[in-house]
Formats: C-alpha cells, sequence, structure tokens
C-alpha cells in the first residue's frame, strides 16, 4: 500500500505538481508537518549533542574544491567555457592566434645566455617601417611626441612653422600660408613644393607634418621647389592657432556671403553654423561654398555640416573590410540655402563627402576640376605610452551608391583660376 501512494505521488509530480518545502506525506495520516523517518543522533551524557562545526567546514572545503575540479575540467579540457567574460577570452585567443609565435621567440630570445638583442621593445622606426610597408598609403605609426602634435593640429592649436600642405601625386605641395608666422615672414609662398625637412625626404603629407611640427622654439630647415630653383628657410617653430573656417560678405555682391573651410578639425561644424547666421544677419541670402585645397580631416564634423545644409536624406555610407555598411542620414531639419561649392584637384577626403552629398541630393552646383579621390576613412587608435597608428578602416560611397576612392568628384561645371568665382556668380544670378 505505501509503495503504492509513495508511487502514485511520484507521478502526480512529473505532471506538475508543486510540494511544499514544508510539508511532508504520511502515507497514515496525509499531509503533516512530522517527517515520515526520524533520524538517529547520539548525544552526550549531559544530553547535548556533540559539536560537529569541523566536519560541516571539512566537507564545505571538499565541496568547494570538487566544483572547482568540475570547472577546470570543464573549460580547461573539454572547452565548456572560460573564467572571463566572452569579448576578453575572443581578444586574447586571437592575440594569441596571430602573434604567439612572435611572443614565444621573442622570450625564447631573452632566455638566450649570448643573444646581443633584447626583445623588451620593438623602436619606433622598426614600427613606422612595418605600418608603412603593408600596402596602406593613409597608414601612419606615430611617436608620443607625433601623435601629441597631431592632437593639438585636430584641435586648431599646434606648434609649427604655419603652412598647410597637401599630397599631389608625389609631391608634397604647400597651399596656404598663415599671416603672421614663421614661414610667411621667411618667404616661404604658396605652391611651393617641399623637399626635404632638416635633410631628410619626407614619405608622404603626414609625414611631413609630423616633421615640420615640434617644440616651440625648435629650429627646422624646410627645403622647398619652387620652379627651377631648390631654397631652404630656416625657420623657429611657434605656436600656431588658426580657425578652420573663414567668411565675409563677397565685394561688389553684397547678397553673397563666401564661407571657405580650409579644413575639418573639432569645431568646424560650430564655425560654419555661425558664419552663416552671421552672413544671413548682414543681408546674404546666396552663399559660396569653397572648399578648394581642402585636404579633409574629421569625418565627423564633414557628416555635421552635410546634417545642418540638407533635408531628410542620405549623406553616405561606409564598408568596412568584411561587408558589413553604415549609412549616415540627414534629419529633416535643413538650413535651406541658396549656394554654389568650389573644388579642385586638392578637395580631399572630408571635403569629398560633403560635396557628394550636396551634389547628389541637389543642395548645390559644383564648380571647379575634379576632386582628389580619396574615397576611405581611418581611424586613429592611441596606446598607452601615447604613441598611436592610423590604419583605413572603411570605404565611403556617395549618397547614389558610387566610390569616390580613386575617381573624384566631377564638377556640374568645369573652371579653373579666375573663372571659377565668375561662373559661381553667374549661377547664383539665375
Amino acid at each position: 500500500m505505501h509503495e503504492d501512494l509513495i508511487k502514485e505521488i511520484n507521478e502526480d509530480k512529473k505532471m506538475g505538481l508543486e510540494l511544499s518545502d514544508t510539508a511532508y506525506y504520511n502515507v497514515d495520516d496525509g499531509v503533516t508537518d512530522e517527517p515520515l523517518f526520524e533520524e538517529e543522533t547520539e548525544t552526550a551524557e549531559n544530553g547535548k549533542r556533540p559539536k560537529r562545526v569541523p566536519g560541516l567546514i571539512a566537507s564545505f572545503l571538499f565541496g568547494v574544491i570538487a566544483c572547482l575540479g568540475v570547472i577546470a575540467l570543464c573549460t580547461q579540457v573539454f572547452g565548456a567555457g572560460h573564467f572571463i567574460k566572452s569579448d576578453t577570452f575572443d581578444y586574447y585567443r586571437d592575440l594569441d592566434k596571430s602573434y604567439g609565435k612572435y611572443y614565444e621567440i621573442m622570450k625564447m630570445i631573452g632566455e638566450d645566455p649570448i643573444a646581443e638583442a633584447e626583445p623588451e621593445s620593438i623602436s619606433d622606426d622598426m614600427l613606422k617601417e612595418i605600418v608603412s610597408s603593408i600596402g596602406d598609403p593613409y597608414a601612419e605609426y606615430y611617436t608620443a611626441e607625433e601623435y601629441a602634435e597631431l592632437e593639438k593640429r585636430y584641435m586648431g592649436d599646434y606648434v609649427g612653422v604655419g603652412i598647410g600642405v597637401v599630397q599631389d601625386g608625389d609631391n608634397i605641395v604647400i597651399m596656404s600660408v598663415f599671416e603672421d608666422t614663421p614661414a610667411s615672414k621667411a618667404g616661404v609662398r604658396e605652391e611651393d613644393i617641399i623637399v626635404k625637412v632638416d635633410g631628410k625626404e619626407p614619405k608622404n603629407v603626414d609625414d611631413a607634418v609630423s616633421m615640420i611640427t615640434g617644440e616651440a622654439g625648435t629650429k627646422v630647415k624646410l627645403t622647398v621647389k619652387r620652379g627651377d630653383e631648390t631654397i631652404d628657410f630656416d625657420l623657429i617653430r611657434q605656436k600656431i592657432e588658426t580657425d578652420s573656417v573663414a567668411y565675409s560678405v563677397l565685394d561688389g555682391h553684397p547678397e553673397v556671403g563666401y564661407i571657405m573651410i580650409s579644413s575639418f578639425i573639432v569645431g568646424t561644424d560650430d564655425e560654419f553654423k555661425m558664419a552663416v547666421k552671421d552672413l544671413k544677419s548682414k543681408g546674404c541670402t546666396r552663399f559660396i561654398l569653397d572648399l578648394r585645397d581642402n585636404g579633409g580631416g574629421l569625418t565627423d564634423s564633414s557628416i555635421e555640416i552635410a546634417d545642418y545644409l540638407l533635408p531628410a536624406c542620405r549623406i553616405m555610407s561606409e564598408n568596412t573590410k568584411d561587408g558589413s555598411e553604415t549609412v549616415h542620414n540627414s534629419d529633416a531639419d535643413s538650413a535651406d540655402l541658396d549656394m554654389v561649392i568650389l573644388v579642385n584637384e586638392n578637395t580631399a577626403s572630408a571635403s569629398e563627402i560633403l560635396t557628394a552629398a550636396l551634389q547628389d541630393n541637389n543642395a548645390g552646383t559644383v564648380i571647379g576640376t575634379k576632386t582628389y579621390g580619396k574615397g576611405v576613412t581611418q581611424i586613429m587608435h592611441k596606446f598607452e605610452d601615447g604613441t598611436a597608428v592610423k590604419l583605413t578602416v572603411t570605404e565611403y560611397f556617395r549618397p547614389n551608391g558610387k566610390t569616390v576612392n580613386g575617381v573624384g568628384i566631377t564638377p556640374d561645371i568645369e573652371a579653373e583660376g579666375e573663372e571659377v568665382l565668375e561662373e559661381a556668380l553667374r549661377e547664383l544670378a539665375q
């Protein structure tokens, strides 16, 4: 009878019957708070139970050790999990897979009693060579000092000689000379080609900038080519403060506001919006946006300006190597300006993003010559020691889905020199 009742209870439990933790089933009396079986325990002569603390501690420690053993067996032998966060585990697993061999070699070299090389660190020069050899023309390794100066340049405050440079094929061309700076006072001119800095040939425009910038009060020798002439300039670096946006009411045309963006740095989008507001307050109803010789800069600033100028539409999209796509769209608000955009062969990167967005969304007529064609974006990764590496991470596409990289942007109206401004005024007058 007892066996049949217990069997029936177990069958009910399988069907979902929940049993109270404090109630037991007594086969003779039904549900009761009394247990079915009394545990037999020994008592001391005085009637008190003996202490069992050592046994409990031993049991607890044994349980802990057993659990750790099971965890170690599962994680280390069967690979059923790991002790750290999943993304951290994946990072170190990939790191070991890619570079574990080199780590082991460096470790073995360090243990070699007769080896002369010290494997603790790789020199900055070696890292520069590694990064420059990967086939990415925009990749760059920066020492801590170089990166500190680069940060200042993107903040519009750096130590240098007062020039803006662009890459034109194999040449590094000075496209602007700022007033009241060491370069302007020494006679450096726009369109001078930088041949050497302190006797060394820079590899690219970023390398040239890194070599020219430095500590205030230090000397730098700039060798430039001007026509058939080679000229040396001994310059003293000083703190340079620049604005990325310059604007004015166009002479003889009080209704036309002229805005030039020389580069995209932190705050460029805010400067641009203030320029539009100020020019409107002065009676300007038509605008010329000059992006000539703008070699780019911060992508975000360019996208912010496009968002300000455009209604709801696509600004650009960018794809990573694995094919994933990120789309940047404008919201419904728009400054709705009547404008034209001026470009040339040195209009590149972030300025091409803005140009393509405005052209494809019919926000303004593009006038000038075909742009540079830098349709890729880079990311800067800074390390704990202050050094940094810049690598290409995405290729971007204009709103119509076409690439800019290696192709450039063809203007709606082609013009050069003084004709550019004439064509701009003619277009605005229509």
